[in-house]
């Protein structure tokens, strides 16, 4: 048992056990203890990266406890990522996920969310249009001019009927990577939609995702969030969470903000010390999709100029990972803060953060590490932690384009993210307990 230094009230755990062909894994946060099992005929002795083996192959997950179902509305949904490392930690923990509504101007980013979680209503539209209100002052002194309200009638039906807001509101206008309207970005407003939503609907747990530089903006979106929500009655907690040190081969992170109404979240932060675990390979994700022949749906050809070509070319006959700048464009050639761009991926290291550009050479360390071309939307939709069977073509009619799995994969936030993130607040300093259990 590991003892929170952060919050001594609160602790954390994970441990495993294989017995009658099947990995058994408790987890404990605060008051709340989850028992769940997958069948496991081919163990390697790695119990963690079973587990998320496990996972990724769409195994059938065992919990016999029934806690009661956790209705959830997902606003800026994109494809789904936090809901599903979500509604991983609600399985694990006995709880039912139930997708109440996705809301997100993408619509067919919102059709593949709802065709993966079964999602009730499909709301394809500006979030800031659906809600009304108006806040004044910022950071410790903001506060509601009177109460938001929901302006849409379809979205006014979640009103008593969510338990969870999920969010993570556009973070480009807060990106290190944006150089132009950094910390300025009007989109950063957009962050203050979600204490909105959730005062608005009643919501008893707020989990909202980010880059870590949010805590940098201007109009200081996270503490008049904070200030927001407490002043609701929420009890706010904020941390960043690493998926490397949960074990993924991926060295994203993300800022949270948890809020629960009838008690404090977990520190995630602590929470993810506690689960802490050796850092697996890019390889242990994608070695066997290797050569996985092109299927024009999740395994398509990148098309490449003819210098990007050359550039790849070189990298492997030099047997270099690290392209220098007389082979990079002339703008780079005199040095750049980007040195991982025209990168060829390490097999033995965990992969860097996958971004919208995973399909180009010049956007990052994206080239396969033992073959000419850079990694398939496969192969970076394992790396975001979404299942082998995860649908990103929810129109039979119709193939979802290159571009789109880029922005929706690229996009969404790791599985493992999402689910420390749904372990902390779910656990915090008393267990989450559903109005009707039923």
């Amino acid at each position: 048992m590991t003892q929170l230094e952060d919050a001594p009230t609160i602790t954390a755990a994970s441990s495993f056990d294989l017995r009658d062909g099947r990995l058994h894994r408790t987890v404990e946060v605060g008051g709340l203890i989850g028992r769940s099992s997958y069948p496991m005929a081919d163990p390697t002795g790695d119990d963690l990266g079973d587990w998320w083996r496990a996972f990724l192959q769409g195994r059938t997950l065992s919990n016999e406890a029934r806690l009661g179902t956790v209705r959830g509305l997902d606003l800026f949904c994109g494809p789904g990522g936090l809901a599903l490392g979500f509604s991983q930690a609600c399985a694990e923990m006995g709880f039912d996920f139930v997708s109440e509504a996705a809301i997100d101007d993408d619509a067919g980013a919102v059709d593949v969310y709802a065709t993966n979680h079964g999602t009730k209503r499909r709301i394809s539209a500006s979030v800031r249009s659906l809600i009304d209100f108006q806040v004044r002052g910022m950071g410790e002194k903001a506060k509601f001019l009177y109460d938001p309200e929901i302006v849409d009638d379809v979205a006014a039906e979640l009103v008593d009927n969510v338990d969870v807001v999920l969010a993570g509101p556009p973070c480009q206008g807060h990106s290190n990577l944006n150089n132009h309207t950094r910390r300025t970005d009007r989109r950063n407003e957009l962050y203050l939609t979600v204490p909105a939503f959730a005062i608005a609907t009643g919501a008893s747990m707020v989990v909202i995702e980010n880059v870590p530089a949010v805590v940098h903006d201007r109009q200081q979106v996270v503490a008049t969030t904070k200030a927001l929500l407490e002043s609701a009655g929420y009890t706010v907690t904020l941390g960043r969470a690493f998926a490397d040190r949960l074990g993924w081969p991926q060295t994203r992170q993300r800022f949270f903000l948890l809020a629960r109404r009838d008690s404090a979240p977990a520190e995630i932060e602590a929470v993810g010390e506690a689960l802490q675990s050796e850092q697996r390979d890019l390889w242990w994700a994608i070695e066997d999709l290797e050569d996985e022949a092109i299927d024009g749906r999740l395994v398509v050809e990148a098309g490449y100029s003819d210098e990007n070509r050359r550039r790849i070319d070189w990298l492997f006959d030099n047997g270099e990972h690290n392209l220098p700048p007389s082979e990079r464009p002339e703008c780079h050639q005199e040095g750049t803060t980007y040195n991982a761009v025209y990168g060829r991926l390490y097999q033995d290291k965990p992969a860097p953060t996958i971004t919208t550009g995973f399909m180009t050479p010049g956007r990052g360390r994206y080239i396969h590490p033992t073959r000419r071309r850079t990694l398939t939307p496969h192969e970076a939709a394992r790396l975001q932690g979404f299942p082998d069977s995860y649908d990103f073509h929810p129109h039979p009619e119709k193939v979802s384009a290159k571009s789109q799995l880029g922005k929706w994969i690229g996009d969404a936030v790791p599985m493992p993210l999402g689910y420390v993130a749904g372990l902390s607040v779910l656990g915090g300093d008393a267990a989450w307990k559903p109005a009707d259990p039923s």
